[in-house]
């Protein structure tokens, strides 16, 4: 980082180093103050490693991402993301742990940003306590192709749904409640826990900080009462990104991404704050311009296009412009995807933190249906 701050030349030494060496785990640490719509003020810790099991010809560079941090709404989160690609990229190893005190306002199923007074969303609050295990297996199958299973645990417990009121003549009854209620399913702790099985391509040249090619990746997800769920149910999910190199004859990329992804129940009901919502991804990064879990539904689609463009010369300093679309269902009041989307858009700064596995700090502004928000994140968004 510094190097590219003052702009130093590098020497023969360097240049000779510049590349990975098998076996050799290369850290970025950063202190986190910042803020997040959904957090409050954070104050943490984060690192992100990048570490080479192979012949970098053959081998992609695994990624390894850890934070934990505590923040002024009283909640504590510690996460563990990975994705590592053992020698000649044979097996895949893709990991999301997570352990939340965490408190977040709901605002029901589907999309709906009218006016409370009109029937529409509110916000309300809940403290909850979670832990996430996602671990999946990933055997190479031929070229980009890989297969896999996995295993999912989801726990939600000491559930309070502070918004809920059942007693006259005040009576409110939460989101959480009602459909919880409706689908004769508990409403102060519930589990999910599933095997999944997956099936994933994978052309991009980085996984940090793509340049160029694809990612695919398709998962079915058996949760059952026989594993310890509380409910039966499956679902479908899928998630796609794609990269474009629009100045290749340059020294600076500028680039042009899609990413969509997608979750479908096609079986069974899902505990409430287990069905998808916006910025619950493995990175919590999608909906910027939304709070975290303002939109949910059993079933959610989103789509999302970033630029990305150099400001300096020597690459410190990089610039991003966002759009994206976010529709959900809500079978109770019988809105189905694709009847109303949610857009966002916004503009960010990014700060090279390594020149050797292309890490950024990234800084965005979002703005959607009814408010705006800052985000602080490392790494790029997808």
């Amino acid at each position: 980082m510094a190097d590219l701050l003052f702009n130093r030349k590098q020497t023969a030494v360097t240049k000779r180093n510049d590349s990975f060496q098998v076996g050799k785990l290369y850290p970025s640490i950063l202190p986190i103050p910042g803020y997040n719509p959904a957090l409050g003020f954070v104050l943490g810790a984060g690192v992100s490693a990048g570490i080479l099991t192979g012949n970098q010809r053959t081998t992609h560079v695994s990624n390894l991402l850890a934070n934990i941090t505590v923040t002024t709404k009283n909640q504590v989160n510690a996460n563990f993301r990975s994705n590592i690609f053992l020698k000649n990229d044979r097996w895949i190893l893709q990991g999301d742990w997570r352990w939340l005190l965490f408190s977040q306002p709901t605002y029901g199923l589907g999309v709906n940003f009218s006016d409370p007074q009109e029937g529409g969303a509110v916000a309300q609050d809940m403290n909850f306590k979670y832990a996430r295990f996602y671990e999946n297996v990933y055997r190479h199958i031929k070229g980009h192709w890989f297969a896999g299973v996995g295993l999912n645990v989801d726990w939600h417990y000491d559930i309070r749904d502070k918004a809920l009121d059942t007693v006259p003549p005040g009576t409110f009854l939460s989101a959480h409640y009602d459909y919880s209620l409706s689908n004769q399913l508990p409403t102060n702790h519930y589990t999910s826990v599933g095997l999944s099985m997956n099936i994933l391509f994978d052309s991009r040249d980085n996984s940090v900080n793509p340049q160029k090619g694809h990612f695919a990746q398709v998962s079915f997800r058996a949760n059952r009462e026989i594993f310890g769920s509380t409910r039966n149910n499956n679902t479908l999910y899928y998630e796609y990104r794609g990269y474009i190199n629009l100045a290749k004859k340059r020294k600076q990329s500028q680039i042009l991404g899609f990413w969509t992804m997608a979750q479908f129940v096609t079986s069974g009901k899902q505990p409430y704050l287990e069905m998808p919502a916006i910025s619950w991804d493995m990175y919590n990064r999608t909906g910027r311009g939304y709070v975290q879990g303002r939109i949910r539904g059993e079933n959610m689609w989103y789509g999302e296009s970033e630029y990305r463009f150099p400001v300096s010369r020597n690459g410190f300093l990089g610039g991003v412009t966002f759009v994206n679309l976010t529709t959900a269902s809500n079978d109770l009041k019988r809105q189905l995807l694709s009847d109303h989307f949610a857009i966002g858009y916004g503009a960010g700064i990014r700060l090279k933190l390594s020149k050797l596995n292309k890490t950024n700090i990234a800084i965005d502004y979002g703005r959607g249906q009814g408010g705006s928000a800052i985000y602080f994140n490392l790494q790029e968004t997808f």
